[in-house]
């Protein structure tokens, strides 16, 4: 059986003055969190809190801007 893809939302992610945030879409957390690391473009000190959701449903989040 093939594996599914997943959308990996991490909240809270390396905050500073604001929490950001971090997407990626991978089979597994650990490819998730290898992707994210290319990106950033170094091992992120606090990736915050992980949700994943299955790609065959519909999804939305938000994330204003802070002051």
């Amino acid at each position: 059986m093939r594996k599914k893809l997943k959308l990996f939302v991490w909240t809270d992610f390396c905050p500073d003055y604001t929490s950001g945030l971090a997407v990626a879409i991978a089979y597994t957390e650990e490819e998730a969190r290898v992707l994210v690391e290319k990106e950033y473009g170094i091992h992120p000190s606090d990736w915050g809190t992980l949700t994943i959701h299955p790609l065959n449903k519909t999804f939305a989040a938000c994330v204003s801007g802070g002051s």
